[in-house]
């Protein structure tokens, strides 16, 4: 595992300015669009963040841009996600896991799979990584930081990436979980060790009021939804679909439920964000091809390119207009912007 630190990317960040943040949504395969927005942006040495928080796809796909693996993500899934091993629906109707998330990740230790973890690590240094997961005990949303513990780090990826009845109860995180990794006081600690840990997107699946609470004053989203997007989200419909026939629907529908709150409250904040907040926010197009599962290759190529398209459109607005980058939605090549983001 190559360990050696990049030279430092390019950041326009003054000491006076604000903290900086960079949320990435989850989605599944969809996750190939993000992807793409981070390859163009390491290709550009591009990395003013202060504070990173991803969501399940996104917890991982911000785990490869700091390890500056270009094209690592776009790998993991076009190859083991669409691999049959990984996603067999059938194996959770007798019991097992509809998702092999084990398999997944034990496939991150080594070869060309191989997550660098360590890179990683030296990248972020005194910055601050929290990726999002969900206490199936209650079912409120956690951001975790992770630890030098290469395991501990894979451990608290498969968490965020566990659905429930696509990975059954979930990710139990003894004995790497402490009050530090949690964000919560030494006095939760012994509960939280003994949870069972899902999706962070159940509880968090935006979580731009979370940035702003930790002083980000400045932030970045990247979605993987249409900028119309209000409703429930794809995936929600397609386990809908699915959980409707295992016997498992209420319990799972509260989790789906609760999600879908949760998110509603994002899109409310970001609509009327507080005056001393700027948030842009990268969408996928409307168009986008992918799904949370069982994407074509061609789909997701297509999209990966796309998310080249938005990365670049991103950096190219802000060097015109020698500000920050600004918020834009990518229709079919053009870039519509909603707001700008002043230096």
């Amino acid at each position: 595992m190559n360990s050696q630190v990049n030279p430092p990317f390019t950041s326009s960040k003054q000491a006076s300015e604000p903290m900086t943040a960079l949320i990435a949504e989850g989605g599944g395969q969809r996750g190939i669009f993000t992807a793409g927005v981070l390859d163009a942006w390491l290709d550009a040495q591009f990395d003013p963040f202060d504070l990173f928080i991803g969501t399940s796809a996104g917890s991982q796909n911000l785990t490869s841009f700091l390890a500056r693996q270009k094209g690592y993500a776009k790998r993991l899934i076009r190859g083991l996600s669409r691999h049959k091993r990984f996603y067999q629906l059938g194996r959770g109707l007798v019991g097992g896991h509809v998702v092999d998330l084990d398999w997944y990740f034990e496939k991150t230790t080594r070869g060309s799979f191989a997550l660098d973890f360590d890179t990683a690590s030296k990248t972020l240094g005194q910055r601050q990584l929290l990726i999002t997961a969900t206490s199936a005990r209650d079912r409120q949303g956690y951001f975790l930081s992770p630890s030098d513990d290469n395991n501990h780090w894979r451990e608290l990826l498969k968490a965020s990436s566990a659905l429930p009845f696509l990975y059954k109860q979930g990710v139990k995180l003894t004995p790497w979980l402490s009050s530090d990794a949690a964000n919560q006081s030494a006095e939760q600690t012994p509960a939280l060790q003994e949870d069972f840990f899902l999706d962070g997107g159940l509880a968090a699946p935006l979580p731009v009021r979370e940035a702003y609470q930790r002083g980000a004053r400045k932030i970045v989203v990247i979605r993987t939804v249409n900028a119309d997007f209000q409703a429930q989200s794809a995936w929600v419909h397609k386990l809908k679909s699915w959980i409707c026939v295992s016997g498992y629907c209420p319990k799972t529908i509260d989790y789906l439920v609760q999600h879908e709150q949760a998110y509603q409250e994002e899109l409310a904040f970001m609509a009327n964000p507080p005056a001393d907040v700027e948030i842009v926010q990268i969408f996928a197009d409307d168009t986008l091809q992918s799904k949370l599962l069982g994407s074509t290759d061609a789909d997701l190529r297509q999209d990966y390119r796309t998310g080249i398209a938005a990365g670049n459109a991103f950096l190219q607005r802000g060097n015109e207009e020698k500000v920050a980058p600004v918020a834009f939605n990518v229709q079919h090549g053009n870039i519509i912007q909603p707001q700008a983001l002043s230096a």
